[in-house]
């Protein structure tokens, strides 16, 4: 969708959102738009080379992805609300959509501070920005097509904090290559190794490399214990973990490491062994996705898990963010 196309899409929320509230006689207000902010780190030299994003159109981008987003979600228009989305992000919006009926939460957005890359104009032009969203804060990413949409969402996690990020003197961020060996992990390892200590634990490869906690050994925890109590009422369980082919995003930070913005796919099955086998039970947050609440022979649900992680120099990984949900599920 070009500039024109999400202007319309502006025009026609507008107009949805107008007609639901003079149906409903809500008075409840949109989120308003929020001030463009720059973080104030200190500074190596400034390359000579136009970066391909500059920090007012990132902010432009993110002030017209707030004010869209709310739109649509009072209007609760699911398919325009996918627009505004790709990669793993779409999914997830689709679910927030569906698993509410179409009505899904609204945000409050506070101030955000733009971690905006140097990037060259014919490279992946991609931003990140950090905000308070709802008294939590939200780290997202925005990748640009035909137009710019969210690829990424992650909400910090209680006790994380979030490390400084290295700026030249114009306010822009240095982008951690893929393949970069200055780093513990480099970037495109982070989500398979991640994979690895979420199903095994920290008996798998990855101990050492990626740190102890939720979402990492506490899952691989909950997973065992999960297939234990399984077995004792008669069937199978098992949760996979997969690295999503979706853009990783990493920015260098002051202490040489980098913040990694990534995604991963969770599958978990459970399936009867025995003949005389309870039924299968569906979990509450996925019954949108399942046309009963419980099956006989077998259950798949799908996750798309959404983190940020910091990579020290040379020491272990650390996931700081997450959000995720179920996005789809079978049974028979």
């Amino acid at each position: 969708m070009r500039a024109y196309g999400r202007r319309r899409m502006l025009a026609l929320a507008a107009g949805l959102l107008a007609a639901a509230t003079a149906c409903s006689g809500s008075g409840e207000p949109a989120s308003s738009p929020v001030a463009a902010a720059t973080s104030a780190a200190a500074a190596p030299t400034t390359p000579s080379v136009a970066p391909g994003v500059s920090l007012s159109e990132a902010a432009n981008a993110f002030s017209e992805y707030i004010v869209t987003d709310d739109l649509l979600r009072a209007a609760g228009e699911r398919r325009l609300g996918r627009e505004l989305a790709r990669d793993g992000r779409a999914d997830l919006t689709t679910a927030d959509f569906a698993s509410t009926d179409d009505r899904p939460a609204r945000h409050s957005w506070g101030t955000p501070t733009f971690l905006v890359p140097r990037l060259l104009p014919d490279e992946p032009l991609w931003f990140s920005v950090v905000v308070p969203r709802d008294n939590r804060t939200a780290v997202l990413t925005f990748a640009k097509g035909p137009d710019w949409r969210l690829s990424a969402l992650a909400l910090l996690l209680p006790g994380q904090r979030l490390p400084e990020v290295k700026l030249d003197t114009s306010g822009y961020a240095e982008v951690v290559g893929s393949e970069d060996k200055g780093v513990q992990i480099s970037p495109r390892y982070i989500a398979p190794l991640h994979a690895t200590i979420a199903e095994r634990g920290p008996a798998g490869i990855a101990a050492g490399l990626i740190a102890a906690g939720p979402y990492t050994t506490e899952t691989a925890a909950e997973i065992a214990d999960s297939r234990a109590a399984a077995k004792k009422d008669g069937f199978t369980y098992d949760s996979i973990f997969s690295a999503a082919d979706y853009p990783v995003y990493a920015l260098r930070t002051v202490d040489g490491g980098a913040l990694v913005q990534y995604s991963l796919l969770r599958t978990t099955s459970m399936n009867s062994v025995i003949s005389v086998s309870p039924f299968l039970p569906v979990p509450p947050e996925g019954r949108w996705a399942l046309t009963r609440e419980q099956y006989r022979d077998n259950i798949k649900i799908f996750e798309t898990q959404q983190y940020v992680a910091t990579v020290p120099p040379a020491s272990a990984a650390t996931v700081i963010a997450y959000d995720g949900a179920i996005t789809k599920g079978s049974g028979l």
